[in-house]
């Protein structure tokens, strides 16, 4: 995997969109740098400078990759970010190893993967969309595969989380949010008002929960 690495501290991983790859993921480490910590971006599987040998790019095949990825670093517990599939990989991820993280920012994150109608009313039907587009999310080898867990197998993830969703997200409903939210043990959340998807990003209540969170969690 590819990945860039910048500041000193303790060690939190960031992971980028969907279609998208670690360069996305500057602003966040930017911030989250000045906050003392060291931030690894990898880019994931079949994105940015990653390749990707397998037949497909689903999300257990991701997941997979970025524990391995942190077993690799030796650096566990770290502290994790992701981006929408970002924050999708690194959530199975402490389903399936809890103990590897210290805390989560998950940012416009679902526990289940968009329903098919918001992707057609979003990306436009499959036949239309830019190849990249049409790869990462193709119905049978692409990112949505095995990303369907029911939000009770979520209880197990013990580390302080921070979810955040914009009120008008395109792909996730915010209630699904607050189930999570009401799931996990050590939940918060921020809905952020009149936000799509893509205005997460660099958005000053982001930022600043973000540096509020990391005041109060454990180093």
């Amino acid at each position: 995997m590819h990945y860039t690495e910048r500041g000193e501290g303790p060690t939190v991983v960031t992971l980028h969109a969907a279609t998208a790859s670690s360069l996305m993921m500057g602003w966040l480490a930017h911030v989250v740098r000045h906050e003392g910590f060291n931030v690894v971006t990898p880019d994931l599987r079949g994105h940015g400078e990653t390749p990707n040998p397998a037949p497909d790019v689903n999300l257990p095949r991701l997941v997979d990759d970025i524990l391995e990825f942190i077993y690799m670093l030796g650096r566990t517990p770290v502290h994790g970010i992701g981006y929408s599939l970002g924050g999708a990989v690194l959530l199975y991820a402490a389903r399936r190893r809890t103990e590897l993280f210290s805390s989560l920012i998950l940012l416009g994150t679902n526990y289940h993967a968009p329903p098919e109608e918001r992707l057609l009313r979003v990306l436009g039907p499959p036949e239309q969309r830019p190849e990249p587009v049409r790869r990462v999310f193709d119905p049978e080898t692409g990112v949505t595969v095995g990303w369907d867990a029911p939000p009770d197998s979520f209880r197990g993830v013990l580390c302080p989380t921070l979810l955040i969703c914009g009120d008008r997200d395109e792909f996730n409903d915010p209630e699904d949010i607050l189930t999570l939210y009401r799931t996990l043990p050590r939940a918060e959340t921020l809905i952020v008002p009149r936000t799509d998807h893509l205005g997460l990003v660099r958005h000053p209540m982001v930022l600043q929960a973000l540096q509020d969170f990391y005041t109060r969690v454990p180093r």
